[in-house]
């Protein structure tokens, strides 16, 4: 409708000038004003209409039969036969194949036809004050009505043509797009719902897609990796862009540690491969990964009990086979020295004798706690109570000097399953070694509380200590049998700890920084407390 106004104001007023200033048609110009305001009235029924009426094909048919009408009332009033403006018929041909098809194309040339051939007739006939053109022969009418009529109908072939092409490319474009845009939500589903980081970077090193799983294991949102990914990865992937020559056989796959979002550390399994396009070329690189922080850890839990298992092995045969004749000589060397009146140098050896013999007997005890089997018996402990006794008691040994304080932060209701007499044993080795590694003065705190989110099955026990730490270098030695830094030590009281642990179904990590202080965190499958816990003063304490 926008189009026929612009270009019925076009030509209206270019006639209405040419005939008030030069009168080129035979007629009175105030015609022209008439047709004017009928086609603009016209115009406005139907953009009232276009807005209210439901069947719009219907109203397009109206409208396209509408404007031959006009065309064939101009063309009459411009001497019909003589006129000109018979080549808006093709237009609004055209427009009708357009809108409506090809249907549309040739009912508008078939109703183009019959008014302009009608028009044709009672102009040569003189009927109805159509005056006869003086330029044209009978024969000469009937030609120009058949080219005009075979050029509507072949200008209504063509633009119908064209049109139901378009009809077709824009349906198949349609279901082309749908197609990709359900590909699509595929794609993003399959993207948010795997559990593997997946990441996308193009040849010059820029992030263009990071799934959810990327941003669950590493903390960072899309827009902050896209700008420092390099300092996330760190230089291991960067290396990839260099040696891309590597990934065209087959995935590469290695493994690398990051610092989360959270400042925690993780070790990433990654697979690299090629990001390529329809032709084979390549576009970018894929990267995959996964958080094989714990897996690491199991595996070197595995290897560490693996370790153990061979030392325990061996426990229980030296235990026997040395236990009975260090009994026997600690005997007889304690009923010479009752017997001899040692003096001196004499009697300083004999306590250097009898004192190292105990130590002897210290160490095969400590293989037997070691060496010896699981314990079956197993009863739920109320672990505040089990805490608090045990610090009782370390406070009134002669191992509790002054300067140092201990705190106790265990959360209520919490309670584990196990040997009461063996779970006291591992907090009071802990508590020896935090009080060992402090000098002048300082703190230990005994923490428990349940484990968070995908921890939520685990009460997380922490012993931490404001002492002189551990060496980076002995981190992974400290659980190993006979692995000591003191020189009295023998090694195997955090080994006992493990293997305790261990055998309640939990696990024991630890975490220091020289100087200033070490974390050893337990992790016990949670249970609990629903009744007020009972005390368990009663149970008696192993000695040492």
């Amino acid at each position: 409708m926008l189009g026929r106004l612009v270009l019925a104001t076009f030509l209206l007023g270019s006639l209405v000038f040419f005939q008030y200033r030069y009168r080129i048609y035979h007629f009175p110009a105030v015609y022209l004003v008439y047709f004017s305001i009928a086609v603009y009235t016209i115009t406005g029924i139907h953009w009232y209409l276009i807005k209210r009426f439901t069947n719009l094909p219907v109203l397009a048919y109206i409208q396209v039969s509408g404007d031959i009408a006009l065309i064939t009332w101009l063309v009459s009033l411009t001497g019909g036969i003589d006129s000109g403006f018979s080549l808006l018929y093709h237009v609004t041909i055209i427009a009708a194949s357009i809108i409506l098809y090809r249907r549309g194309g040739y009912l508008s040339a078939s109703l183009a036809s019959i008014l302009y051939g009608s028009m044709l007739d009672m102009q040569y006939y003189n009927i109805l004050g159509f005056t006869r053109s003086q330029n044209f022969t009978p024969f000469q009418v009937l030609y120009l009505l058949f080219v005009n009529i075979l050029s509507f109908y072949l200008v209504a072939l063509l633009s119908s043509y064209l049109s139901e092409r378009l009809r077709k490319t824009r349906q198949e474009l349609q279901e082309k797009s749908m197609d990709f845009d359900d590909l699509r939500v595929i794609q993003d589903h399959i993207l948010r719902s795997v559990g593997s980081g997946i990441v996308t970077m193009n040849m010059t090193g820029d992030i263009t897609s990071w799934n959810n799983a990327a941003e669950m294991i590493t903390g960072y949102r899309f827009e902050e990796a896209r700008d420092k990914w390099k300092s996330i990865f760190g230089d291991g992937i960067k290396g990839l862009f260099g040696h891309t020559d590597d990934l065209k056989g087959r995935p590469v796959r290695f493994e690398g540690q990051i610092v989360k979002r959270d400042g925690n550390n993780a070790i990433l399994g990654f697979t690299a491969s090629l990001l390529k396009d329809d032709r084979d070329d390549v576009r970018g690189i894929i990267l995959t990964f996964q958080d094989i922080t714990r897996l690491i850890e199991m595996e070197d839990q595995m290897r560490r009990q693996e370790r153990l298992a061979t030392v325990g092995s061996l426990a229980a045969g030296i235990a026997h086979e040395i236990r009975n004749p260090l009994a026997s000589l600690s005997g007889s060397i304690q009923m010479l020295q009752e017997e001899l009146d040692l003096k001196g140098d004499q009697k300083h050896l004999m306590d250097i004798v009898l004192r190292e013999t105990d130590r002897l007997n210290t160490i095969i005890t400590e293989f037997l706690d070691y060496a010896r089997p699981r314990s079956n018996q197993r009863e739920r402990l109320a672990l505040d109570a089990v805490v608090n006794e045990t610090i009782e008691l370390f406070k009134n040994s002669r191992i509790f000097r002054a300067g140092i304080s201990i705190r106790c932060e265990v959360a209520p209701n919490l309670a584990v399953t196990g040997d009461p007499q063996r779970l006291r044993q591992v907090f009071w080795n802990l508590l020896i070694n935090a009080a060992q590694a402090i000098n002048d003065g300082g703190s230990i705190v005994l923490s428990a509380a349940p484990g968070i989110d995908d921890r939520s099955d685990e009460v997380i026990i922490c012993v931490s200590d404001t002492g002189i730490g551990i060496a980076n270098e002995h981190l992974e030695n400290i659980f190993d049998p006979f692995f000591t830094t003191k020189t009295d030590g023998t090694g195997l009281g955090l080994a006992i700890v493990y293997r305790i642990i261990e055998d309640l179904g939990g696990s024991i990590d630890v975490k220091s920084e020289p100087g200033k202080g070490t974390i050893f965190t337990i992790r016990l499958p949670f249970e609990e407390v629903l009744a007020p816990a009972a005390s368990n003063a009663g149970l008696p304490f192993p000695g040492r």
